[in-house]
């Protein structure tokens, strides 16, 4: 009899952690991005496949990231941007949150004189942080990415 309430008990606990892990609202930052996709118009950004694009565009290295998602707009006049990454430590994720920043500013300065309506679309973004994770959403539609953005990881 023991051994069978032993064995229930057993059971039970596991059940009971397996549904606490399978409830997680962790939500993959690629599933956070096609949902900001489905949900506004972006211009046509290439999309971040490996993480050797986030080492080219912003010197963040792959031991400094666990997930991410995004793209960005090459054309040289529309300034579009979205950057969503999940730090893997928080040494990482303050290095990545100033890495943003500076390319926020650096961007702002660069169209300020030539590209004024793409510099105050830039001005009006920011970087922002929840723990390990980071994103810039710079883009005519920020606010309905961020609220896209933290609503699917609730934040």
């Amino acid at each position: 009899m023991k051994k069978l309430i032993a064995a229930v008990c057993g059971v039970l606990a596991a059940t009971i952690l397996l549904c606490a892990c399978s409830q997680s609202k962790v939500k993959p930052l690629a599933q956070v991005f096609d949902s900001i996709k489905e949900q506004v118009t972006l211009s046509e950004l290439n999309e971040f496949q490996f993480v050797s694009a986030l080492d080219r565009y912003y010197g963040i290295t792959s031991d400094e990231v666990v997930e991410f998602a995004g793209g960005i707009n090459n054309s040289g006049v529309n300034q579009e941007e979205i950057v969503m990454i999940m730090a893997s430590n928080t040494e990482a994720a303050d290095h990545i949150q100033t890495v943003l920043e500076n390319r926020r500013q650096a961007k702002y300065n660069e169209n300020k004189n030539y590209n004024p309506e793409q510099a105050q679309m830039i001005d009006s973004c920011s970087v922002d942080r929840h723990g390990m994770y980071i994103a810039m959403f710079i883009s005519e539609n920020a606010d309905k990415i961020r609220e896209i953005y933290n609503t699917q990881l609730e934040f």
